[in-house]
């Protein structure tokens, strides 16, 4: 065999050996794997809290980034809400397979309500409901737990888990809730104690109260008094004029976990106004001396007090027509130099306090003193 017919040999043998190689490459490209398993949503909550108040159970958790773009995997289309009833004396479920497997959804919030919550209270709200005269409720935990889900049904992870205990005997929410009176800087309520609890026993199991006041929609966490109100009344003294507020009053009664809170009573609507004058400035005193009268007084003790009035007549006993105001707008200092007077001659004066609403007090006791050279 030549050199060039073994050449042709080994070319056409390499020519067979690929055109075996090539197709099994092909479909070694094409061969379907086992199936994968959707991705879930990363979004998710360990924050969930959970209280029982009056015949709900109150559920809320910080706001998360539902996501932007709808055709997007991360772009959240509700939020499902899970329970589990547990027996007090079992081991809690904790593992999340478990829960998944033994717990219901009760309830979902969609992503309307999400976001108007979000915008509104800057944070997510669920509320379920109690049935307080149910035989075992003594003997039952209530876990709950939140996860957010996209729109093609993949999950995100379980929030925290939370339990509830609940107790039965909890009072109803107090009414007549209503301003009693409004005075300088405050605002007194009142209202009525409930009349049942809210399985329907009676007398109601009130160990105080509470009481809220908002200026927007979500009420704060922490109530305006520091402990809770042995009496169906509060002052408070902590308010801005001219300011939208809600008060609402919650009952509180003992459990065995602690103080629980009823639900809300019916609110009360108010906007303060200082339509109030400041007291009057007591005593003025006067001094003369080098053609200049000096009239002095004590500082008012209101908070809102910008500054003060100062008014000459000729007489102590001039009618209000003939008194003069000295200065063009309220003077902060509780001083004043009178230097436009005639030498030897008596001059009468009142001061009056002025508040930033422009309520005026009544004038003070005339003063007389005559102008010294």
């Amino acid at each position: 065999m030549t050199y060039r017919d073994l050449a042709h040999l080994l070319r056409a043998t390499l020519f067979v050996v690929l055109g075996m190689l090539l197709p099994m490459a092909f479909l070694s490209c094409g061969k379907i794997g086992p199936p994968v398993a959707p991705s879930r949503i990363t979004v998710r909550t360990s924050q969930l809290t959970a209280v029982q108040r009056g015949a709900t159970v109150v559920l809320t958790w910080p706001p998360a980034a539902l996501g932007g773009r709808e055709s997007s995997s991360s772009y959240v289309s509700r939020i499902d809400v899970y329970r589990l009833v547990e027996a007090r004396d079992q081991e809690p479920v904790l593992d999340p397979d478990d829960f998944e497997e033994t717990a219901s959804v009760i309830g979902y919030m969609d992503r309307a309500t999400a976001e108007s919550q979000i915008k509104e209270t800057g944070g997510l709200l669920y509320t379920d409901a109690l049935n307080l005269t149910q035989a075992d409720l003594a003997n039952i935990r209530l876990r709950y737990a939140v996860r957010y889900v996209n729109q093609r049904g993949q999950t995100a992870s379980f929030s925290n888990t939370v339990a509830i205990e609940p107790w039965s005997t909890i009072t109803s929410p107090p009414h007549g809730l209503g301003i009693k009176d409004q005075a300088q800087d405050r605002i007194t309520l009142e209202w009525k104690a409930p009349d049942a609890n809210e399985d329907g026993t009676k007398p109601a199991s009130v160990a105080g109260y509470n009481v809220y006041r908002t200026s927007g929609r979500a009420m704060p966490r922490k109530p305006l008094n520091s402990e809770p109100l042995a009496e169906p009344r509060f002052t408070d003294t902590r308010f801005q004029y001219d300011t939208d507020y809600f008060y609402v009053v919650r009952a509180v009664s003992q459990a065995a976990a602690g103080l629980v809170e009823s639900t809300d009573s019916v609110p009360v609507a108010i906007t303060p106004r200082d339509t109030f004058p400041p007291s009057t400035p007591d005593p003025v005193s006067a001094a003369s001396a080098n053609g200049v009268v000096s009239l002095f007084w004590p500082r008012s003790p209101e908070r809102d007090v910008v500054g003060y009035n100062i008014y000459r007549a000729d007489s102590a006993e001039a009618p209000d027509k003939d008194w003069v105001i000295l200065n063009p707008q309220p003077l902060a200092p509780v001083t004043f130099r009178d230097d436009s007077v005639v030498i030897d001659r008596r001059y009468s004066y009142k001061v009056s306090a002025v508040d930033k609403f422009n309520n005026e007090s009544k004038p003070s006791k005339a003063v007389s003193e005559a102008a010294r050279p």
